[in-house]
């Protein structure tokens, strides 16, 4: 049995590999039309939700409640790959010995594989659900989400008192994230020529005296919110600045990343950095792009602890509950009193990265329980 349903995963997954989800751009609109074939006899009822005709995201429901919901979610978007460093076609699924290597395999067609056979087979395996379920297919989770799962949660399309994201966990529980913001700081000067620099005012100058103080004094100040593995954490990634090298540049503008810390909140952190940059250049005109809030999910959960039952029964080993560095779509959810799990095949580690393996079991334990973990909380 366990053969014929890693047969009809990897079927999926080869399928899936194949349909270019990269971003940028990110379009989904033929991997959606997959997922409304695919999903055709299903008895779900699916409809799809986007901000233009090529950013869609689909939505599979075994019901028409308004009422919370038990939500799988996997984002179907991928990096672009560098080509030249792959040792076979990307798009082309490899199935290998054990593993099976393509574009998207790990982070996280795996994933969406295993939730859309089991979107299909949902009413064969459990004729007698109760329990509202959605499957959501979501893009620009690789773009942090604005147009994915964080629209559906803006158009009121889906409620979960539960959400599951497929990840990379090797089968095991993330079930806390630092929150993260981004601003924008635009730094002006005065500008002038380059061979009277003493009549101008440099704005790239100005900036880098801003940098230096974050990157020394700024992450003093961030000390004291760290918690255990959690740092709070910051990062100017981008900077733009000056027209022309034989011009003193008039303004610069930088972009900077804040993780924060449970000990923390977007509104009080926010405030903070742009009191400490202001003190700096009072000129500096700061503005917040986007964020959201920390989140951790209670091991006590009943939706937690029943699913983290079903992992020791399929994979005989104790589920453990882990912290991630990075961000995932749950953290839309952050302020909405959700249960966030995420938790899928592969690990993290092959991700993103060319040459990309899923071990071939991991697809179908990760199957296996999903399958059990319906059945105890039906």
């Amino acid at each position: 049995m366990k053969n014929q349903i890693e047969k009809e995963l990897l079927n999926i997954l080869k399928d899936i590999v194949k349909i270019d989800t990269c971003y940028p751009p990110g379009s989904s609109r033929l991997f959606s039309n997959y997922v409304k074939n695919y999903l055709k006899k299903s008895n779900l009822s699916v409809k799809s939700f986007g901000v233009n005709k090529e950013k869609i995201n689909i939505v599979a429901s075994n019901h028409k409640s308004s009422k919370k919901s038990l939500v799988f979610n996997s984002h179907i978007d991928t990096v672009r790959p560098i080509i030249s460093e792959w040792k076979s076609n990307p798009y082309n699924l490899k199935i290998e010995n054990k593993f099976s290597y393509g574009l998207g395999a790990v982070n996280c067609k795996g994933s969406a594989a295993v939730h859309l056979y089991l979107a299909k087979n949902l009413k064969k395996l459990f004729p007698n659900l109760k329990s509202n379920i959605d499957f959501t297919f979501v893009t620009d989770e690789e773009n942090l989400g604005p147009d994915g799962t964080r629209y559906l949660r803006k158009i009121n399309k889906i409620n979960p008192h539960t959400l599951v994201l497929g990840a990379p966990t090797n089968n095991d529980f993330v079930i806390e994230e630092r929150g993260v913001f981004w601003i924008e700081v635009e730094v002006f000067g005065k500008t002038s020529h380059a061979g009277e620099p003493h009549k101008g005012l440099n704005s790239i100058e100005k900036s880098s005296k801003i940098i230096n103080s974050l990157n020394h004094n700024y992450k003093k100040i961030l000390k004291k919110y760290n918690v255990g593995v959690h740092k709070s954490t910051i990062n100017v990634g981008m900077i733009n600045g000056g027209e022309n090298v034989n011009v003193v540049p008039y303004k610069t503008k930088i972009v900077i990343d804040r993780r924060i810390t449970h000990k923390e909140n977007i509104k009080k952190s926010f405030s903070e950095i742009k009191k400490f940059i202001n003190k700096i250049d009072t000129s500096a005109k700061i503005k917040f792009l986007t964020g959201t809030n920390p989140f951790k999910s209670n091991k006590s959960n009943f939706y937690l602890a029943e699913l983290s039952k079903s992992k020791k029964l399929i994979t005989k080993r104790k589920a453990k509950f882990l912290s991630s560095i990075g961000v995932s779509d749950g953290r839309y959810f952050a302020d909405d009193n959700v249960n966030i799990i995420n938790i899928g095949p592969g690990t993290g580690s092959e991700g993103h990265k060319s040459n990309e393996k899923l071990i071939n079991k991991d697809i179908v334990d990760y199957f296996l329980i999903l399958r059990d973990f319906i059945s105890k909380i039906n």
